[in-house]
């Protein structure tokens, strides 16, 4: 199929410039996935012709389209663009959490998706073809798939008289994010172009300066990595699609490609991939290099809190590569730790300074008082990649947003360098005899004991409404844990107070639909 040249270069937008890239080199291969492999033509065939399905069902200017496609396919990616280029925002029906294993939402979360956006579309592809009936049956709305156009006899869409895109329009809706938070209700936030490309345009900095090429995505393309997937394909390079986080396919993706460079990673998923390498007798980082991982410039990882004790183990195997950011679905990324400071011990605890574009404080939850430097109060935020607010709830949105700072509901405090320490959420204090207990800072004090792979410090009401704290941990299995020496060390470390009246060893911790270990059920099956 011959294409139009360059018709959406009208768009003005990050998009066109995606798309003029990939057309330059047609035959070059610049995503991977399931063995099969896209070249730059490829990609733009497939933007061109999901633009005239779209625009066939009368997708407009401020229209919504649900995607639903198979897990990190090319597609997510593509059809965004294509919607995007008609002028409309894109919301997913899949998970929008980096941590989780579960790939696709609920049907009732999917349902209430479709009608907090008034999506007039849903995008399935033959995977979810079935799963896209379902919904829009229950919703009243036609399904799109990329056959959805005329087609010669060769079975290739007629893009003779394909109009230009729709003019790129920096404050309007680009996307709606998704993402369960700690209420596991997907609550909708609202991104602006503006602030879509401001973060794109960020990552390529950031990649830039690092020397990265191509990257391996392992991730939800529907979430945090996308922006990042942007700045891969805007800079010229390739990216390596897996649909879900396995570290022995990650170590033998990297080690055979030769040119992966960086990646995104939850938190779970760098300890997953240290006990992986462990386990294979991959214990420093001359053994990485022998390992075939040597190309790797940057781990970026967050989405939880790293145990200080093994991220100077990831330190050890992988050098200065790792970069642990803080961010949010309403700010974008707001600190990193640098690929540097990973080798000091007493920044392992911290979160790093805030990235160049973004303005940090802590300030007093009652009085709205910014704090001095090691004063712990509510961390606020203010950045160019901040959403507009969330999805019909006008009343969040003002809690969230004042003043154009973000207030994140996360506890910290800046040491005199501009270091960020995170010691928990407003809404996770637990109060015991009048004292302010943080989770955060007991669950780090026994993350330092050998063998503690994960923990979860909760608080557990009685009958009379009072809180204690209560812990469960994963261990090692080849390792020796003795509760009391955890006991010791958190009243040594802090006050007999903070000691959890009960501490709980499972053989696995569950987890959340972040990837955070999932609180709300441990503190249900509590005794």
């Amino acid at each position: 199929m011959s294409l139009p040249e360059h018709w959406w270069r009208a768009s003005r937008s990050y998009v066109s410039e995606i798309l003029s890239l990939l057309a330059a080199a047609p035959d070059r291969d610049f995503a991977y996935w399931r063995g099969e492999a896209f070249s730059g033509g490829d990609l733009v065939r497939s933007v061109t012709e999901t633009f005239l399905a779209l625009r066939n069902r009368g997708v407009g200017r401020g229209d919504a389209v649900a995607v639903l496609v198979a897990p990190n396919s090319p597609e997510t990616l593509t059809v965004r663009y294509a919607t995007q280029l008609l002028g409309g925002a894109v919301c997913y029906l899949r998970t929008t959490n980096p941590g989780t294993k579960v790939t696709v939402l609920p049907l009732e979360h999917q349902i209430q998706i479709l009608r907090e956006t008034e999506a007039v579309t849903i995008y399935a592809d033959a995977e979810t073809s079935e799963r896209a009936a379902e919904l829009a049956d229950a919703i009243g709305i036609p399904v799109t798939r990329l056959h959805d156009g005329e087609r010669d006899e060769a079975g290739r869409v007629d893009c003779a008289g394909i109009p230009d895109a729709v003019a790129w329009e920096p404050d309007a809706l680009a996307f709606i994010n998704f993402t369960s938070g700690s209420t596991g209700r997907p609550k909708g936030i609202r991104v602006s172009g503006r602030a879509w490309e401001a973060t794109m345009r960020a990552w390529m900095e950031l990649g830039r300066e690092a020397g990265c090429t191509s990257m391996l995505v392992s991730t939800p393309l529907s979430h945090g990595v996308a922006p990042l997937a942007d700045a891969v394909f805007a800079s010229g390079e390739a990216l390596y699609l897996h649909e879900s986080f396995d570290a022995e396919k990650f170590v033998n993706t990297v080690s055979a490609e030769k040119d992966v460079s960086w990646t995104f990673m939850a938190t779970t998923h760098v300890f997953q991939l240290i006990d992986h390498l462990l386990e294979r007798g991959i214990r420093d980082s001359d053994a990485v290099e022998a390992a075939g991982l040597s190309s790797l410039k940057r781990i970026v990882y967050g989405g939880s809190p790293a145990a200080p004790a093994r991220i100077v183990q990831a330190f050890r195997l992988f050098g200065p590569v790792l970069a642990q950011g803080y961010a949010t679905s309403e700010s974008g990324r707001i600190t990193t730790l640098t690929p540097a400071e990973h080798g000091d011990p007493e920044l392992a605890a911290t979160v790093g300074r805030p990235f160049p574009e973004v303005e940090v404080v802590v300030c007093n939850s009652d009085s709205g008082a910014q704090l001095a430097a090691g004063e712990i109060g509510e961390v606020r935020v203010r950045s160019p990649q901040m959403m507009d607010g969330y999805n019909g709830d006008p009343e969040l949105t003002a809690r969230a947003l004042r003043d154009g700072w973000y207030f994140t509901g996360d506890i910290g405090c800046l040491d005199e360098r501009g270091y960020l320490t995170l010691l928990g959420r407003v809404a996770d204090v637990i109060k015991v005899d009048g004292v302010k207990i943080h989770p955060i800072v007991v669950e780090s004090e026994i993350l330092s004991h050998p063998g503690v792979r994960h923990a979860a410090v909760y608080g557990v009401r009685d009958e009379d409404g009072s809180e204690h704290i209560h812990a469960a941990i994963e261990c090692d299995p080849a390792e020796v844990v003795e509760v009391e020496k955890i006991r010791a060390g958190i009243a040594e470390a802090f006050s007999p107070i903070h000691v959890p009246e009960k501490i709980a060893i499972l053989e696995a911790l569950p987890m959340n639909r972040n990837g955070k270990p999932d609180k709300v059920l441990l503190r249900s099956t509590s005794v």
